[in-house]
């Protein structure tokens, strides 16, 4: 088994870091203080990767950001996917009418990493950004679970609670039977977004309101991986994503949609799924030379 490197985790950190944050320069303080490392490693660090074009440091205001090397290096590496070729045209056409933004995201090892991304004006938030990677973890990743084979699949569901995996199985057959995933967003995740949308133009958020809506917002919901959606019930969405499929009738690509401004009925959710699925499978049958059924029938 391979030691691990702590200087190389501190620069994934640093990079990933500036990453979440694109258009936010960070100054050397900042940096030490987030990755808890001395000034004398971050700076060091800092100066390589601006050296090497991987960052930019602003000389005046002794700040960095993303640099021009790491957006050279993420062409490169988006060049290695064949279905992107294809897949961006999709991704306007969805977005577009989900009024959501649209990433193409691809499973390298256990985790899936954005490699392209189309934002919509109507979409709330900066959408998943290119170049984040994001851990399989549940509840995400549904979307490459439900059509993995059943070792994948049952790492994914080891990581579930035991409580809760009968659910979780389940929830990854209604996703295969449906043609694409569903992620509700959490109760904490809701409460954020409520407490946004409530809180006045000096910044004070009015408890008033808050505690009024609360028993409509955070009512009990299904699981964050509904078994299904019922056209009667509004629903908080998190993502819709679908699987891009390769020859192998392997997960090539995951086009995931987020930023829903507000929640909707299920019978939208629906809509915006059955889009997006039907995108995702014409995309699969273009790279297989054949139709695709996204329910495997």
């Amino acid at each position: 088994m391979a030691r691990p490197s702590p200087q190389t985790e501190r620069v994934v950190a640093l990079v990933e870091l500036l990453a979440s944050r694109p258009g936010e320069p960070f100054t050397l303080a900042e940096v030490t203080r987030r990755l808890r490392v001395n000034k004398s490693t971050c700076h060091s660090m800092l100066t390589t990767l601006a050296g090497a074009g991987w960052l930019l440091r602003d000389p005046f205001a002794k700040t960095y950001r993303l640099g021009p090397g790491l957006a050279a290096m993420t062409r490169a590496a988006a060049s290695e996917y064949p279905a992107l070729d294809v897949a961006h045209a999709a991704m306007v056409d969805v977005g577009l009418h989900a009024r959501a933004h649209c990433a193409a995201l691809a499973l390298v090892g256990d985790r899936l990493t954005v490699l392209d991304e189309v934002l919509d004006l109507h979409a709330v938030g900066a959408g998943l950004r290119v170049g984040t990677s994001i851990p399989l973890r549940p509840p995400f990743g549904s979307a490459v679970d439900a059509w993995a084979d059943d070792t994948t699949t049952g790492s994914w569901l080891a990581q579930v609670p035991g409580d809760a995996r009968t659910h979780a199985r389940a929830a990854l057959d209604a996703t295969r039977a449906r043609g694409y995933a569903v992620e509700l967003a959490t109760p904490e995740a809701r409460l954020q977004e409520l407490a946004g949308r409530l809180r006045g133009p000096d910044g004070t958020l009015a408890i008033e309101d808050l505690v009024e809506q609360l028993a409509h917002h955070l009512a009990p919901r299904d699981d964050v991986l509904p078994l299904a959606l019922d056209p009667s019930t509004s629903y908080t969405v998190s993502a819709v994503d679908a699987p891009v499929l390769d020859r192998d009738g392997r997960v090539a690509l995951v086009l995931s949609l987020t930023g829903f401004g507000h929640p909707m009925p299920g019978g939208d959710v629906a809509a915006v799924g059955e889009r997006l699925s039907a995108a995702t499978a014409a995309l699969t049958a273009a790279l297989a030379g054949a139709r695709y059924d996204p329910a495997g029938t």
